[in-house]
């Protein structure tokens, strides 16, 4: 927010760039993990994360959205066992 007060805060913005990597689908796993895991860091939560996947599920398909539900699934597990 240091350079758009009014603006977006930053779990929104990663929150929305989880749905755009989404409909990407299997090229962007590396990024979806990323995404995920500073979401996570920045106060999303397990379902925040889903819902933001799941909506754009019929932009990228299912196949897209299942990959990126279960790659999120597999962050959300690890940041548990850390204790996030």
């Amino acid at each position: 927010k240091t350079f758009n007060p009014d603006g977006l805060d930053a779990k929104t913005k990663l929150l929305l760039t989880l749905g755009a990597l989404t409909i990407l689908g299997a090229q962007a796993e590396a990024q979806i993990r990323l995404t995920v895991r500073h979401a996570i860091e920045a106060g999303a939560t397990k379902q925040e994360i889903a819902e933001s996947i799941a909506l754009v599920g019929v932009f990228g398909g299912v196949p897209a959205m299942t990959k990126a539900m279960e790659l999120a699934s597999a962050v959300m597990e690890a940041a548990e066992g850390e204790g996030k």
